[in-house]
């Protein structure tokens, strides 16, 4: 088969333009660190880089949420806390002003006391976020969650709806406990242990507030059950509010993991394997020298090198 001088030049130059054109792509590669220097380049590991990099992105917002939630949850746990060192000052003093020691006299100062505790527990429960958001008041956060009336009782404004956070997995994550049940419920019983009513924290501090300025010794003895009561319920929310912040802690390392993993199928899809491309635009680099001596030696042939 006859090959003519011009489809050779074409074949020839064609080959060292390809061969250009990869040693191009390689260099930009190499300097950019990516495989795709334009999306064109390979749609399909575009379009995978991309899906990761939303993934990833998405798993650190979430972090970012749940670091939040966590410091709400620190802020909750710390309120709680003061709260029922308060409730556990108030039981000494029941136990104290329930015996024959103290007389009518340190009774009141216990109720001086006792006062000062419940005002400071009632700002407690209305206590606000980060966010500016009461704490304590379900899902109704811009309505302070207690107030207190004319005659010292203490009325819930909020609901018993708990706020929660939605991850992108669809789990919702409890931000924060009602009012309601900070509050709790203290069953009254009477002497046959029928339940005659029941009250939250804030009545029975207000009837052993009553009971300290009455210097009614029984009724204060009861009021030091009741607030025993209010304590464990305190305490139980504490444990509460210690297991979302380890569930926090374990849904963030989780998430921390999964951008690990997301962040190396990105890196496979999209950063260049320095030691391959290098030796690859070593090899194609040489091939192109090859070409274009063969080339630049047969260009010159002419049938009038071979007449003598």
């Amino acid at each position: 088969m006859k090959i003519s001088t011009s489809q050779y030049f074409k074949t020839m130059n064609d080959q060292m333009t390809t061969q250009q054109g990869k040693i191009s792509k390689l260099q930009s590669q190499l300097s950019l660190g990516k495989k795709q220097v334009t999306p064109s380049t390979d749609v399909k590991a575009t379009t995978k880089a991309l899906k990761l990099t939303q993934v990833i992105t998405q798993q650190r917002d979430d972090i970012a949420n749940l670091q939040s939630v966590n410091a709400g949850y620190r802020e909750e746990e710390a309120a709680m806390i003061s709260m029922v060192d308060m409730i556990r000052r108030m039981q000494d003093i029941a136990v104290a002003a329930s015996s024959e020691t103290y007389n009518a006299d340190d009774l009141t100062t216990f109720a001086i006391e006792v006062e000062g505790y419940m005002d400071d527990i009632r700002g407690l429960a209305n206590s606000r976020d980060s966010n500016g958001h009461f704490m304590f008041s379900g899902t109704k956060v811009t309505t302070l969650p207690f107030t207190k009336q004319a005659d010292g009782t203490v009325v819930y404004n909020g609901n018993q709806t708990e706020p929660k956070l939605e991850l992108d997995t669809g789990y919702k994550l409890p931000l924060s406990i009602s009012g309601k049940k900070l509050a709790g419920v203290i069953e009254r019983k009477n002497a046959l242990g029928v339940v005659t009513s029941r009250v939250d924290m804030f009545k029975v501090m207000q009837d052993f507030l009553a009971a300290l300025k009455a210097d009614n010794k029984v009724a204060v003895q009861t009021g030091g059950e009741e607030l025993r009561t209010v304590s464990n319920n305190l305490g139980a929310n504490l444990v509460d509010n210690g297991l979302r912040q380890s569930l926090v802690t374990e849904r963030r390392d989780i998430g921390e993991d999964k951008i690990l993993i997301y962040e190396g199928l990105l890196s496979d899809a999209q950063d260049v394997d320095y030691a391959k491309s290098i030796t690859q635009l070593s090899s194609d680099m040489l091939a192109l020298e090859a070409a274009q001596s063969t080339f630049a030696k047969v260009s010159q042939l002419s049938i009038f090198n071979f007449l003598r």
